[in-house]
């Protein structure tokens, strides 16, 4: 019956790249991955050893933090001075931040910090791998002749001998430096190993300090000590930078301070120190200003008090000589009203003197962090006020730059711009101040001048008298005030507390490096990923056939045979593992090339393949003696005449073969030769012709084929490659079937361009597929028994060791499985036989 199935198939197949879609197959993409298990496996376990040796050897660092809260109030302010002196407020702007940021990370601070620590000396006991810092955990304590020459920036290697002896040496030049006076000398900079007498201490020409152990079992013969001294230039740059600071939010004034280190507990003292030094700085500045207006003060009052004292031994004296006890009333209200007079002009005098005072100071370029501000002086205006504190407040800001930024650096200089600026803003307002006080002068003047008429109508000795009590009156009301002005400033400064407080301490938060736990998950991560990307980018660029669902993808062709990858140390499988998996798939194809075609019967079987390599020759030979052993009369024929091989498998004479019967010189029957197997012989291809493709071109093959058909029931013909020479294209006419084989891993997808248009063009020719070498673990991930597929014109079941299935009289196709446990899966391990390998 005709097959319009498959003949409609192959009117509509035209060759291309992708013939079918194929859906996500999970088996697929398990077997991928459990074919480079290995690769994982090995992959993995390198990732985690690097993290184990990361994690075991890596100097490990911490996580220090703590914060300090910034009350609303400028650097410098003296809040008790703003609640106890009306009019003498100091600087009471808000905070800058950033200013005070800038401050805790100045050089400066880092500086002062450093000075009130014992991290000038530094030891640390060797390991391994690596070296442990002893702070303040060392077994001995050091004593350093702050006299003598030490050697800085360098370790200072010691052994202790025994209880009494140790010794030093020193490989890395070191620093020549005198602690106590600062001063760096030349000299010898290295020591080469030498004993010391410990109660005489290690003396040299650039060591001098004494070792008193305290400790004596941590100490071991063994154990090596690396000491190292460090000034405060060498410990700057051991801390200065080496800290962040930033506030908690953009809405807090709170900020943190925190450092990551390798030794903790250092930096754990390093920042509350700082902390402690930050406050102790903001509360020496608030008692300098509270010192510096009493200073003032207290000089205003010594001029006053000269006066009052002079004042008031003349009014006594003239009282006394012209028997006045006290003053007319009328002489009285004229003597108040002229004293108050006088009081706001001496104000404005004191006014004019600050004045005087705060232009000099400006001009002579004074510390502005030392000046006495305008309020002391009861100077209300605010435009000097106002600019007065941003002066200072700038200039704070600018000592602060000078200690870490470059005077060139683009901050710096806008920030001294700024500063002339307001220079430049306050003594303009300084001559606007001084007109306005010259007016309120003046005016003072003209009432004082109409008083003054008033009294000299009065008599002259009451007007004497009036002259020397509002002196005294004057000085004494004078005195009185800045006497308030004074206690009022002493008790402000008393009061005087640091805008900031330490809300936590510093303390050790967490490590930060290695971390153990990130580190495997990371290198197990990374041991997964790069196979992954591997096993993408390898697919990506490879051409290999390597499934299935490849063929189906490139080629129409039906299947017939699966070939299960050989494992035996020989090719004759057939023959010397007939109960192997392999014997079961070659079965498998001989039962189904029986549905190959329309002729039934003898048969003509042609197998090829694009290139050598894809096993041909190997499924030409157990074909055959699959064939013979079941009972069919087998011939072999090796008619690739270029690279003859059958005869090695077979240990068959090649010395006549089949070129020796094509160019004349043998007959066919001196040309078969007899193998070990029963029903089975073999024609070998004989020594190699050199004109190949003329001889199988020549009627006389044809007529060997014609004349071997009656002879045997199968004539099996291992022929060249296709895809390299053109024979099989012409032996493809005179045959009945068409085993063409790719191989798993070997044969390309661009390969089966030229046997799908043959196999699409040439209708007469019923060609199959043999896919060859398959591992089944690389393909689904298991392997149990023969996995085949069997394809044949059926209505029913397909033939073969398993199941089959049909479309009508389409190519059916089915699933099986060996017959129980084969030999294969005997010989293997247990492991092997359940990852499927």
């Amino acid at each position: 019956m005709k097959n319009h199935n498959k003949n409609d198939d192959k009117e509509d197949f035209v060759p291309k790249n992708k013939v079918t879609e194929i859906p996500l197959d999970f088996k697929v993409v398990i077997g991928k991955v459990l074919s480079f298990l290995p690769i994982f496996i090995l992959s993995i376990g390198f990732s985690m050893l690097i993290a184990w040796t990361v994690t075991r050897y890596s100097e490990s660092r911490f996580s220090v933090s703590g914060s300090i809260l910034l009350k609303e109030k400028a650097r410098g302010s003296t809040a008790g001075l703003e609640n106890f002196i009306e009019g003498m407020e100091l600087l009471s702007v808000n905070r800058n931040i950033e200013n005070e940021i800038a401050i805790l990370r100045s050089k400066k601070m880092v500086l002062e910090t450093i000075k009130k620590l014992d991290f000038g000396i530094s030891v640390k006991q060797k390991g391994s791998i690596l070296d442990q810092d002893l702070f303040r955990n060392t077994p001995f304590i050091i004593e350093i002749d702050s006299n003598h020459v030490q050697l800085m920036g360098t370790d200072i290697k010691c052994k202790f001998i025994d209880d009494k002896s140790v010794e030093v040496w020193v490989e890395e030049p070191g620093y020549p430096y005198i602690i106590k006076t600062g001063e760096y000398l030349n000299g010898e900079q290295i020591l080469e190993k030498k004993v010391f007498d410990l109660d005489k201490g290690v003396f040299t020409e650039n060591l001098g300090f004494k070792i008193n152990v305290w400790n004596k079992t941590a100490i071991k013969p063994s154990t090596e000590f690396h000491i190292k001294f460090l000034n405060n230039e060498m410990q700057l740059g051991l801390f200065y930078g080496q800290y962040s600071v930033f506030p908690l939010n953009k809405q807090s004034s709170i900020l943190s301070i925190s450092m990551e280190t390798p030794n903790p507990a250092k930096a754990q003292v390093f920042i509350n120190e700082l902390f402690d030094t930050y406050l102790e700085t903001d509360l020496n500045e608030k008692s300098a200003v509270t010192k510096r207006t009493i200073s003032f003060i207290d000089e205003q009052l010594s001029i006053v008090a000269d006066t009052l004292g002079i004042v008031e031994n003349e009014l006594s004296n003239f009282r006394n000589l012209n028997k006045i006890v006290s003053i007319e009333s009328k002489a009285g209200e004229l003597v108040r009203v002229m004293v108050q007079l006088e009081s706001d002009k001496v104000k404005l005098q004191l006014q004019n003197r600050y004045l005087d005072y705060l232009e000099s100071y400006i001009k002579d370029s004074k510390p502005l962090d030392e000046l006495v501000l305008p309020g002391v002086a009861g100077i209300e205006d605010n435009s000097i006020k106002n600019i007065t504190d941003k002066m200072i407040e700038l200039y704070v800001k600018k000592k602060t730059l000078d200690a870490s930024y470059h005077p060139k650096n683009p901050i710096f200089i806008e920030t001294n711009q700024a500063l002339l600026g307001l220079t430049e803003a306050v003594l303009e307002s300084i001559k606007g101040f001084r007109s306005s006080l010259k007016i309120n002068n003046k005016f003072i003047d003209d009432q004082m001048l109409k008083i003054n008429d008033q009294i000299s109508l009065l008599p002259e000795t009451e007007q004497k008298m009036i002259r020397m009590n509002r002196k005294f009156l004057l000085s004494d009301k004078l005195y009185t005030y800045l006497l308030e002005k004074r206690a009022e400033a002493g008790i402000a400064g008393a009061g005087v507390e640091p805008d900031s407080k330490v809300v936590e301490e510093a303390a050790i938060r967490d490590q930060t490096f290695p971390k153990p736990t990130n580190n495997y998950i990371l290198a197990f991560s990374i041991g997964l990923v790069l196979p992954l990307i591997f096993i993408l980018t390898f697919e990506f660029f490879n051409q290999d056939i390597k499934n299935h669902s490849h063929l189906q993808e490139f080629t129409r062709i039906p299947l017939v045979g699966t070939i299960n990858h050989n494992d035996k140390n020989t090719a004759l499988v057939i023959a010397n593992h007939p109960k192997s998996q392999i014997s079961e798939s070659f079965r498998t194809l001989r039962s189904n090339i029986a549905y190959i075609g329309e002729k039934k019967g003898k048969r003509t079987i042609m197998v090829t393949s694009t290139i050598s390599g894809e096993g041909k020759t190997f499924v030409s030979m157990n074909l055959a003696s699959v064939l013979a052993i079941g009972g069919y009369k087998t011939i072999l024929v090796g008619v690739d005449l270029r690279k003859p091989k059958i005869f090695q498998d077979f240990k068959l004479d090649n010395s006549f073969g089949l070129s020796n019967y094509l160019i004349g010189k043998a007959s066919i029957e001196q040309i078969i030769q007899p193998t070990g197997l029963e029903n089975l012989s073999v024609i070998t291809a004989g020594p190699t012709p050199p004109n190949p493709s003329e001889l199988i071109m020549s009627d006389s093959f044809y007529d060997a084929i014609n004349n071997l058909k009656e002879k045997f029931d199968f004539v099996i013909l291992d022929t060249p490659p296709i895809g390299l020479v053109a024979d099989g294209l012409d032996i493809m006419k005179h045959v009945d079937v068409v085993l063409y084989v790719a191989r798993q891993n070997v044969s390309k997808k661009t390969f089966f361009g030229m046997i799908n248009e043959i196999y699409s063009n040439e209708s007469n020719k019923n060609i199959g597929l043999v896919f060859n070498d398959v591992n089944f673990a690389t393909v689904y991930g298991y392997g149990y028994g023969a996995y085949g597929y069997g394809y044949g014109y059926s209505s029913g079941y397909g033939s073969g060791y398993g199941y089959g299935y049909g479309y009508g009289y389409g190519y059916g196709y089915g699933y099986g499985y060996g017959y129980g446990e084969s030999e294969d899966s005997a010989e293997k391990p247990l492991w092997k036989r359940i990852l499927g390998f």
